[in-house]
């Protein structure tokens, strides 16, 4: 019943089509900005505003604000919740985070006014800007009636797959554990439960952590308080983590031989590394109105994958029990995410209040996987690339933010984003927007600025756990509860 270990090369190209698929490319691309408490207190709408650390992450030119040197730091505790719904069933469940989401330092040099210029400062700053969360845990539970083990023989049969062609994942995992046999009279593969059960108890419990993070290397000018200028080099970074335990228990098991549950892990961890570039923009015509424009290049990331996965299996008859594990698998490849195109206005009321406002343009159907720099027989990825082609569009993201100083030292404010679904309604059932709701307090003097915001983000999911033909869809309502606090010192 136990085989022999096939290469690294063939683990590799076995698990490939579990592993990088158009959903890693939405994952890696789809970006919340985290950063500081004004910037979400804001919505993120600060294009046109800039003197922020995540504002500049935005549009660089917004350095070009800044007349004094700046440094500061943000924490945030979030909760990440979800409610799924599959098959009738309800559950929910929560995980808490503690991260930095922003630190940064910008330099201002003043220029010279003996000297015939119209440049008042330059600038020079570096920070470092969380982009994504990926910290959650999800629950599901529900009553089927068919199993993950039939979607594996199907898979099988219809590949006519020889046993030598069995992989050390998934379906060759099941056939080591004795939940798969193989009829050498008929050649086809069948799961080891009574098939015409009806009721079989699925668990699933997937649980992630990690996060997205892109440190900026940022140069800007102030041109006669008319026109600012600037452009970064970003260097983003990935590390996503997932661990997914599910079960399946069989009710009513009445033949000797029957399999009375079984447990399958997986557990996936990839890192990535990759630069952008962003140039920006802001015009002043008066001091009541700013406008800004930035572009961002597509990211280009080099990737690698670690996953590894197991099976245990559980008779009436314990001596069929069985636990079987895979080797390491390791994966290694590149990844394009795809550009953006912002554009931002803000109106300022005297020294007292503001409203800001951006919109930004995304294609998602522009991402793209390739083969491992220096891969010499690279996986041509034309499959998942047109998959996200054909899946994914364009999507609008409209922010808008207001704050008003209550007194010369404290100011309230508010915000709201709403990022247009990266998935065509024809190919999901439910809206996959996602919308952010923020509000908080700020406290500035000569020197020193201490700022608080709750920022809630929250969207719906769509997912399955294996086979869409064979199983109903898990619905999911998701959100993030962040509570944030930036310090900021000015010298």
């Amino acid at each position: 019943m136990k085989r022999i270990l096939t290469t690294l090369v063939g683990i590799s190209v076995a698990i490939f089509g579990y592993s990088q698929n158009e959903t890693d490319a939405l994952r890696y691309s789809y970006l919340n900005y985290g950063g500081t408490a004004r910037f979400n207190g804001l919505g993120g709408a600060m294009g046109a505003l800039g003197a922020d650390m995540s504002a500049i992450s935005i549009n660089p030119a917004g350095m070009g604000r800044y007349s004094r040197s700046d440094f500061s730091f943000t924490g945030n505790v979030t909760f990440a919740g979800a409610e799924s719904e599959y098959n009738n069933s309800f559950n929910s469940d929560t995980k808490g985070n503690f991260n930095i989401p922003n630190i940064g330092v910008v330099f201002a040099v003043p220029i010279d006014f003996n000297k015939a210029s119209m440049w008042r400062y330059f600038q020079v700053g570096i920070s470092t800007n969380r982009t994504n969360d990926f910290h959650g845990r999800t629950r599901v539970e529900g009553i089927n009636d068919n199993s993950m083990l039939l979607s594996y023989t199907n898979y099988l049969n219809n590949n006519n797959i020889p046993l030598s062609g069995l992989s050390d994942f998934y379906e060759g995992q099941a056939f080591d554990a004795n939940l798969l046999l193989f009829d050498s009279i008929s050649n086809l593969y069948v799961p080891w439960y009574d098939t015409a059960n009806s009721e079989i108890n699925q668990r699933s419990k997937t649980t992630t952590r990690g996060a997205q993070y892109q440190t900026d290397i940022t140069f800007s000018g102030n041109y006669d308080g008319k026109l600012y200028v600037g452009g970064s080099i970003g260097f983003p970074r990935i590390r996503y983590n997932s661990t997914r335990t599910f079960t399946e228990t069989f009710a009513n098991p009445d033949a000797v031989l029957d399999t009375e549950n079984y447990t399958f892990e997986e557990n996936v961890s990839t890192t990535g590394s990759g630069f952008n570039i962003k140039l920006g923009a802001i015009f002043v015509p008066v001091k009541s109105v700013r406008f800004g424009l930035a572009v961002h290049t597509p990211t280009w990331y080099s990737m690698s994958d670690s996953y590894n996965t197991n099976f245990t299996s559980n008779f009436i008859d314990n001596f069929y029990n069985e636990r079987a594990e895979s080797p390491e698998g390791i994966y290694d490849y590149r990844l394009r995410t795809p550009g953006r195109l912002i554009a931002s206005a803000a109106f300022l009321y005297k020294k007292r209040g503001l409203i800001s406002m951006e919109y930004e343009l995304i294609d998602y159907s522009n991402a793209s996987f390739n083969g491992a720099q220096g891969d010499l027989n690279p996986y041509n990825f034309d499959i998942e690339n047109n998959t996200v082609n054909d899946i994914y569009q364009t999507a609008n993201i409209l922010k808008v933010g207001g704050e008003y100083r209550v007194t010369n030292h404290w100011t309230v404010r508010g915000g709201y984003a709403y990022f247009g679904s990266p998935i065509k309604d024809e190919v999901s059932l439910v809206d996959n927007s996602r919308t952010n709701i923020s509000g908080g307090i700020g406290f500035k003097n000569q020197s020193f600025s201490l700022d608080f915001t709750f920022l809630r983000t929250q969207w719906q999911e769509e997912s399955y756990l294996y086979d869409p033909e064979l199983v109903e869809p898990i619905i999911t309502d998701r959100y993030i509860n962040n509570f944030m606090v930036t310090a900021g010192f000015r010298f």
